[in-house]
């Protein structure tokens, strides 16, 4: 989540973690540096919504006759990418057990 955070920012997409939290995954303004203070994974929730957004933006963008926003749509489809594949690490983590997997 970082990451994406990261390169949102640097594509001057978002100005500040505050704007990141509160607009992109609709959580509180605090929830990065909780999870950083809890030493804890991004929610299911929380990706879901970032992957949504950046989904939204990154197929409107692809529909531009500029170059360049052409670009920060597949940047966009990137980043959705690594959210889709935290939800479903995340996921697997927890069916993928012996006990759960009747093993």
């Amino acid at each position: 989540m970082e990451q994406v955070r990261d390169e949102l920012a640097s594509c001057g997409v978002i100005s500040s973690n505050r704007e990141f939290c509160v607009s992109w995954l609709a959580k509180d303004e605090g929830y990065m540096r909780g999870l950083r203070f809890r030493d804890l994974p991004p929610s299911a929730d929380a990706l879901a919504t970032c992957a949504s957004k950046l989904g939204y933006y990154a197929r409107h963008l692809a529909k531009s006759s500029k170059r360049e926003q052409r670009e920060t749509s597949n940047h966009l489809y990137r980043l959705q990418r690594l959210c889709q594949q935290a939800m479903e690490d995340q996921a697997r983590a927890k069916w993928m057990t012996a006990e759960r997997m009747g093993l």
